[in-house]
């Protein structure tokens, strides 16, 4: 059984993971400087993480959510997504965003996020490289929303 909890500031920062979802160290620097970030823990394994930030009193945001391959499916994500929203409902948040490719947005979805908007080139206008999802090259970020 695995437990989710604020990831301990005197564990190394789980970058394996964080740039699993997001692949620009600077852009996840950037976030952690600023958010709040949780880790799924297996005896003394970090096993997934999700970083959560703030946009206002109102609104945040799951900006980095990833799972090591061989604990997916496994509802770790679901229970780390979990533990980010109740973490902003109990700080007044009344809404949590998600930006995403394709590939993914069904899987909010079914965590209750419903479709916003579409940022088109998003990941060719923000990255140097190509950002990729199982050999696909990504262009547009899906924004979902959840009320809260």
């Amino acid at each position: 059984m695995f437990i989710i909890k604020q990831y301990p500031q005197d564990l190394e920062t789980p970058y394996h993971l964080l740039l699993d979802a997001d692949p620009s160290k600077r852009l996840v620097d950037k976030y952690l400087a600023c958010g709040i970030l949780f880790g799924a823990f297996y005896e003394k394994e970090t096993i997934g993480e999700c970083l959560l930030i703030f946009h206002n009193d109102i609104s945040a945001e799951i900006i980095n959510l990833a799972v090591l391959e061989k604990y997916q499916n496994q509802s770790v994500g679901k229970s780390l997504i979990s533990m980010a929203e109740n973490q902003a409902r109990l700080l007044g948040c009344k809404y949590m965003e998600i930006g995403t490719a394709e590939p993914l947005v069904k899987y909010y979805e079914k965590a209750g996020y419903k479709y916003h908007k579409t940022i088109k080139n998003f990941f060719v206008d923000n990255y140097d490289f190509p950002v990729t999802d199982n050999g696909i090259i990504l262009k547009d970020m899906v924004r979902l929303i959840k009320n809260l």
